[in-house]
């Protein structure tokens, strides 16, 4: 398989509608001197589909997209974007379902999310896995033939394909009933969780009680009593809100995530040469501007949720060491899941790319 680099995320292919047939003005029977009209093109609409608010990363980086995309097809392609879930009430799974039968054209999540269709993208999400946001880039830089293959195939059989994979902020955790220091602060309590099999092992792991639940169902379930807090990084919670219903945060960066931009596959099968190019310079855009918004939001959303009464709280080195002993299994269960082989390879990555 051909090795393609992240700049900085991966860059595997691009997809778009067909181009429709052609609409042409003829003059009438009586005006067959006058010359024949153009035959005119309207121009191809892409529907662009997160779940971020409008002044989140996920639309500052999707406008910078569109620009491309409209721009260097001088309009024969038509980028818009749809934030706040407005095309799928907010649930992701519907918009997955609008990309792969093609009534929208690229769809964006996290890589937590859609390990839900592609289960081998849960070895990211190993806790304790990565150092900093600098770690994973340079995985995701390195070619790693696990994770690239793991990656074009499991979008391929959901006839989706990836443009690009950019890293976002870690995955933190809060709650309404107290800070997270030890092992015995996070037993039994019951925390939304995404709806993956991998995520509820986790928090099994971690002697809490997981309920996997959508995103937009995150706010009310805290309201009512269901949950008591949720893992996610500090701009989602601040998107979502979240840190009104949970105010006790701990950051301990114990999960590494990434944002997905994918394509239905039988449009990308039907775009000429050109305009994969095109598309892929797009994305390239699109993820440099997602890191670079991803940091400047997170310092915004944590000051925000500051002035809201939030109260947080840093996790030392020192403290991680009892949760990585409790999540041990996770990661034997996952060599499991991928096949030893793989996961030998995934993970020699992983060690090769910790520091420079």
């Amino acid at each position: 398989m051909k090795r393609t680099k992240f700049v900085p995320a991966l860059v595997l292919g691009a997809a778009l509608m067909a181009l429709p047939g052609l609409a042409f003005a003829g003059g009438s029977s009586d005006q067959k001197d006058a010359p024949a009209a153009k035959p005119s093109v309207p121009a191809v609409k892409v529907a662009v589909s997160h779940n971020g608010s409008l002044e989140s990363p996920w639309q500052k980086a999707s406008l910078a997209f569109a620009d491309i995309v409209n721009k260097d097809t001088a309009g024969r392609y038509k980028a818009e974007v749809f934030g706040n879930g407005v095309l799928f009430q907010r649930n992701w799974k519907v918009m997955l379902e609008m990309t792969q039968s093609g009534s929208s054209q690229i769809g964006i999540e996290s890589v937590t999310a859609l390990a839900a269709i592609v289960p081998e993208l849960s070895a990211m999400s190993l806790p304790f896995l990565f150092n900093d946001i600098d770690h994973v880039i340079r995985f995701l830089n390195s070619g790693n033939p696990a994770w690239d293959k793991w990656v074009n195939d499991g979008f391929a059989k959901q006839n989706l394909v990836v443009l690009s994979i950019s890293p976002r902020p870690f995955r933190q955790i809060n709650n309404n009933k107290r800070l997270i220091k030890t092992p015995a602060d996070i037993k039994d309590l019951k925390f939304r969780v995404p709806a993956t099999p991998f995520f509820v092992s986790v928090f099994e792991a971690l002697g809490a009680k997981p309920v996997p639940l959508p995103s937009g169902e995150i706010y009310t379930s805290i309201q009512l009593g269901t949950v008591v807090g949720e893992d996610n990084s500090i701009p989602v919670q601040y998107d979502f809100k979240t840190h009104e219903v949970a105010k006790n945060f701990t950051i301990w960066n114990y999960i590494a995530d990434a944002s997905v931009m994918f394509m239905n596959k039988d449009m990308y099968d039907k775009l000429s040469d050109a305009d994969k190019a095109t598309f892929k310079k797009a994305a390239q855009d699109w993820a440099s501007v997602n890191v670079k918004e991803d940091s400047a939001y997170s310092v915004v959303a944590m000051d925000k949720m500051k002035a809201a009464g939030v109260n947080f709280y840093t996790m030392s080195e020192a403290e991680k060491e009892p949760f990585k002993k409790l999540v041990e299994p996770v990661y034997a269960n996952m060599s499991k899941t991928v096949g030893e082989d793989n996961f030998k390879v995934f993970m020699d990555g992983v060690k090769k790319t910790a520091s420079k």
